[in-house]
């Protein structure tokens, strides 16, 4: 059961990509800072993976496909319908952080959601510089679909931190983030009354 996977994957250590966001601010005032911190170890693996995936962004933005929004009919595929959530919901972590705005992700992901309020906590500080980025902060691999349940699918996939520029309005560097490696994550989702929704993003502590 798909259940029963993701208690095994919090056995893994795990790291937030917003964590990492957040980690390596530090000392990063100029455009050769560097974060100082040790490689941790190999990621575990996350389990066996399905057949369904999507397309890469593609763009330097990171922004997904118009098809990846929720504004998309829905599917009859439930892993279909779980896919286009996963995607809008990195598209909007993008796109919020390209426009310099908080994050909205109450159409894909649980209230409960801790690793959310994380990515959307990361869109929050780059608000409250006063700026945007320069691109989308992550950059998301082919995402990879479990086999569905009734009412529950895990999603696989790696996530790399792209180098950040924060800009203000006229285009003044306020601050620089260094580009982290990729790290293999899952995501765990629910069907709700409202369609399928993210309960947790799992990020392995180590690079893939």
């Amino acid at each position: 059961m798909v259940r029963k996977e993701s208690g095994q994957l919090r056995s893994v250590c795990l790291l937030s990509t917003a964590a990492l966001l957040i980690l390596m601010s530090a000392g990063c005032g100029g455009s050769d800072a560097a974060t100082g911190a040790s490689a941790p170890p190999k990621a575990q693996a996350l389990g066996a993976a399905g057949t369904r995936g999507a397309a890469p962004a593609d763009d330097r933005n990171g922004a997904t496909a118009p098809s990846a929004t929720l504004s998309t009919p829905a599917s009859s595929d439930p892993a279909q319908a779980a896919l286009t959530t996963v995607d809008a919901y990195f598209e909007e972590i993008n796109r919020a952080s390209l426009e310099g705005r908080v994050a909205d992700v109450s159409a894909t992901a649980m209230p409960g959601c801790q690793t959310c309020v994380l990515d959307i906590g990361v869109t929050q500080n780059f608000h409250n510089q006063g700026g945007h980025t320069d691109v989308g902060p992550l950059a998301v691999s082919p995402v990879t679909m479990g086999p569905a349940g009734e009412k529950a699918i895990t999603a696989q996939m790696t996530v790399a931190i792209r180098a950040v520029r924060v800009l203000d309005t006229a285009g003044k560097v306020i601050r620089t983030y260094p580009a982290q490696p990729p790290r293999a994550a899952a995501a765990v989702l629910w069907l709700t009354t409202a369609g399928w929704r993210i309960e947790n993003f799992l990020y392995s502590k180590g690079p893939s």
